[in-house]
């Protein structure tokens, strides 16, 4: 709680500056796959997709939602080859007096994490941004990430195993029973922790990762809703066009027709059916 403290203290009386901040995915020049080091703390997160990363010797597997925080001055790389496509928001903030004692994984809580990052990096795009603005969000991020951290320690390594399951599996039949064996914990136990940590059900987290999956298979692809509401790992259509349009407040349908308009997309010849 010391440390926690004086982390808290230097940021309160630090001026953090945004070096960079910028959202792209792995086919984006972007992106740096060699070793490397900044001389600046690095954010990211994790806004689609997963992948593997090492900083100084220690392997880190990241997942959606997943934030990752470089210290300034850490050797990492990041894997080229992602098992899915991966987008990230990336922040480098210069605050030399705060000296982080290693690498931070973080999963979000609530979409606490990506409000604040998606905040900093529509400010930063603005014609005019304002360093105001920006230094107290960057502060704000930093102060959030810090005591989500302190507070999860305890609990995260239940989690972080069923966590990696999900993401690796969504698309498949996931049960509470098969979750809880596999940390040898009560499925009510398992419930309750979930929901602590995460602020949705399982059923809930799931549902939304497959969302997700399909909002990007919607905008790529030609395939039906039918197709896509199975291809995600929903039991049926109906249930699919149920859940997402709770989710999104559209039809997969009208989602798509909207994505393509925006983007000046030709209409596809064959229409989906709901």
């Amino acid at each position: 709680m010391e440390k926690l403290e004086r982390y808290y203290e230097t940021i309160r009386a630090g001026r953090p500056e945004l070096k960079f901040c910028e959202r792209f995915d792995d086919a984006s020049s972007l992106w740096n796959f060699t070793r490397h080091s900044h001389p600046f703390i690095e954010l990211m997160y994790f806004t689609e997709g997963r992948g593997g990363l090492e900083v100084s010797g220690r392997k880190m597997s990241t997942t959606l939602y997943d934030t990752v925080i470089y210290p300034a001055n850490w050797t990492h790389q990041e894997e080229a080859a992602a098992e899915r496509r991966r987008e990230i928001i990336c922040l480098w903030v210069s605050l030399p007096e705060l000296e982080l004692d290693g690498p931070i994984q973080l999963h979000d809580q609530n979409g606490e994490l990506s409000a604040l990052f998606h905040a900093i990096h529509r400010e930063f795009k603005r014609d005019r941004p304002e360093p105001v603005i920006l230094e107290y969000r960057i502060k704000l991020l930093l102060t959030t990430i810090l005591r989500n951290r302190s507070e999860s320690q305890g609990q995260e390594g239940v989690l972080t195993c069923v966590l990696q399951y999900i993401h690796m599996h969504c698309a498949e039949p996931v049960t509470l029973d098969r979750l809880a064996a596999m940390e040898h914990i009560s499925k009510s136990y398992l419930s309750r922790l979930f929901k602590q940590q995460t602020g949705q059900t399982v059923i809930s987290y799931i549902n939304s990762l497959r969302i997700e999956t399909a909002k990007r298979l919607l905008t790529s692809t030609r395939a039906s809703v039918s197709e896509i509401a199975y291809q995600v790992g929903f039991e049926s259509p109906k249930y699919f066009y149920r859940v997402f349009r709770t989710l999104t407040g559209q039809t997969p349908s009208a989602f798509r027709k909207q994505y393509r308009n925006a983007r000046g997309f030709e209409p596809l010849q064959h229409p989906p059916v709901e």
